[in-house]
């Protein structure tokens, strides 16, 4: 993923922090390609950012960070990371995207949602078993006879890259900032999206109208809990459609909620099919030279999903929450940053 990706640039290697001959530190990067007012820009998303737990305190990480930041790049990116990331971020001189740092939820199994709440508070783990069978029934009723019932009016087929190239490039044109793909790297990406079994089982749908045209389409992965939404799309005025078949593919499969991030232009339309807003499960970070050419990241005139950043790509298991792992060893002198091999 790093190293044989379709956008790698030697110009934009990764990079790790050497102390006394062993690693305590690691910024990956990987290039890609989208267009600011029809013009090609250079991008650099950061990922899989880690500092050893023991040089939590030194300028490890801010040394990775700065590194990462004066690089050749115009715009620099991470959209994967944690509060403690973002305050580091804020230090070595990048913003905050508030808009694209939002995230929209949909409860499809309001009772079955509410009980894995409780079982996740410990000793209450007993009550929300017993209280199964009464949550299935309740759920029922919701989504067959309630407001939460999905909606769905269009076909669906399989999503393959060469109609997600052509839906992108419809649905981007009039943004500001948006992705610069083609049918290799498409499909290049759409494999890898595949292979993450992170968050589930990997589900992508081209939208159709009754009369045959593409509507939009939709990406996600499919679990017990909290399905992640990675990229939904639409023509004007068929968003909401769209949404709703979303709705009622992952509802039919067994889904108890959808999480996505915000499209800023669309979230009228999500608050009225019952979606809710938070910022607690991650922070976009952006950094330019140029700071006119991050407007489009503030102002939410961007075509920038979980797809274009680095969301997608961590690898298995969880960092801790301030983006540490450990080794076990102790502190030694300060750190360098050194270029990996390649």
């Amino acid at each position: 993923m790093l190293f044989q990706n379709p956008w790698r640039d030697p110009a934009l290697p990764s990079w790790v922090a050497e102390e006394g001959g062993r690693i305590v530190g690691f910024m990956g990067i990987v290039p890609r390609r989208m267009l600011l007012h029809g013009k090609p820009v250079r991008v650099a998303v950061g990922c899989q950012f880690m500092v050893d737990p023991d040089e939590r305190h030194s300028l490890t990480a801010l040394q990775l960070l700065r590194k990462f930041m004066s690089g050749p790049q115009d715009i620099a990116l991470a959209d994967g990371a944690r509060e403690e990331a973002g305050r580091l971020w804020k230090a070595a001189g990048g913003r905050i995207s508030a808009l694209y740092g939002l995230h929209w939820v949909r409860v499809l199994r309001p009772a079955r949602s509410l009980l894995q709440l409780i079982a996740s508070r410990g000793r209450l783990g007993r009550l929300a078993f017993l209280g199964a069978p009464m949550a299935s029934l309740v759920d029922v009723c919701a989504t067959r006879y309630g407001p939460l019932r999905p909606k769905p009016q269009l076909d669906e087929e399989e999503l393959d890259a060469r109609a997600l190239l052509a839906g992108i490039e419809d649905v981007s044109k009039g943004l500001a900032l948006r992705p610069s793909y083609d049918l290799g790297t498409l499909e290049w990406l759409l494999e890898q999206v595949k292979t993450k079994k992170r968050h589930g089982a990997f589900h992508g749908r081209l939208v159709r109208e009754p009369d045959g045209r593409v509507a939009g389409w939709f990406m996600y992965y499919l679990n017990g809990r909290m399905s992640q939404v990675v990229q939904i799309g639409a023509r004007t005025q068929r968003f909401e459609a769209v949404l709703e078949q979303l709705f009622h593919h992952a509802w039919s499969r067994g889904a108890v909620a959808l999480e996505g991030r915000m499209e800023p232009r669309l979230a009228r339309v999500l608050s009225e099919r019952h979606c809710f807003f938070h910022d607690r499960a991650s922070v976009t970070l952006i950094h330019a030279r140029d700071p006119a050419m991050l407007h489009p990241l503030v102002e939410g005139d961007a075509f920038f999903s979980r797809l274009e950043g680095e969301w997608w790509m961590r690898f298995s298991g969880d960092a801790g929450a301030d983006g540490t792992f450990s080794d076990g060893r102790g502190r030694r002198a300060p750190a360098r940053v050194v270029v990996p091999a390649h």
